[in-house]
């Protein structure tokens, strides 16, 4: 695609590229706030073009398309090495990011386990990009969908299945919230040993 879009605030970018190319770009206006895009003029393809628009703002694409149409969820850079995140205390990164790793594998264990019980979810040939907060108790709250699978029973089942999900501990101090998470089977297979 041609695009030609000056430097500008990024979120006014965003939505001048979602309008360009039709597709779906998902961001928290508080994450954009404040920074401005890079140019992009000339051809390229659209995740090219967001890359280019992106650089230097501490922010990357990431692919939360479902089927056929992609789509794309803003997301911070991770911190580069030696470097604390905004309201992090000071200690070993290696070992703060040991402990964040843990959960998240934690929290998708619990996840894979909680859609496997639901025979709608335990299917290959869907992908859904998701956000959710993890509650001081462990659970997790305020699911959503950055976009359709589809399916509107598959999508109240996956929201219905993340609700449902209690993790044995709580989340680790500063660990970053919403989460965003993209499911989908490997290539094209269930995630689920029993449905493959």
């Amino acid at each position: 695609m041609r695009f030609d879009l000056p430097r500008q605030s990024l979120a006014a970018a965003l939505e001048r590229y979602g309008q360009a190319t039709g597709l779906p770009v998902f961001f928290d206006a508080a994450l954009v706030q404040g920074r401005w895009s890079s140019p992009v003029v000339g051809s390229y393809t659209p995740r090219e073009a967001l890359g280019r628009m992106l650089e230097s703002t501490g922010l990357h694409p990431q692919s939360a398309g479902a089927g056929q149409r992609e789509a794309f969820v803003i997301l911070s850079d991770p911190p580069s090495s030696g470097a604390v995140p905004r309201g992090e205390p000071p200690g070993p990164p290696a070992s703060r990011g040991l402990v964040f790793r843990r959960y998240d594998g934690l929290a998708q264990t619990r996840i894979r386990e909680a859609f496997c019980a639901d025979p709608r979810l335990a299917q290959a040939g869907y992908r859904a990009a998701v956000q959710f907060g993890i509650d001081p108790a462990g659970r997790i709250v305020d699911a959503w969908l950055l976009h359709t699978t589809g399916d509107g029973g598959r999508d109240a089942a996956i929201i219905a299945a993340l609700h449902g999900i209690r993790l044995e501990r709580p989340p680790p101090a500063h660990m970053e919230q919403p989460i965003t998470l993209v499911i989908q089977g490997e290539g094209g297979r269930a995630f689920c040993p029993a449905a493959r």
